[in-house]
């Protein structure tokens, strides 16, 4: 991965973050939340570099079920 790159993803993972701490406390549905902050306010591109970018990472817990909700909604959707 070039240095670009990296940054790039070092940024939406932070950015993830940043949301996942805003929606803590929603609690249950903080997971929800984000990935619908994530569906409404990012663009395909940002959504797909992100779940490249988690895989394997340490996440908010909130945020990896959120980035795991992103997948399942991707798959869904390819139907």
């Amino acid at each position: 991965m070039n240095e670009i790159a990296h940054d790039s993803s070092a940024k939406l993972l932070t950015m993830a973050g940043q949301i996942a701490d805003f929606y803590k406390s929603s609690g249950a549905t903080a997971p929800e939340a984000i990935a619908g902050h994530i569906n409404k306010f990012w663009t395909p591109k940002m959504r797909e570099d992100f779940l490249a970018a988690a895989g394997g990472r340490t996440l908010e817990p909130a945020a990896l079920e959120a980035a795991r909700g992103l997948v399942k909604r991707r798959k869904a959707q390819a139907f």
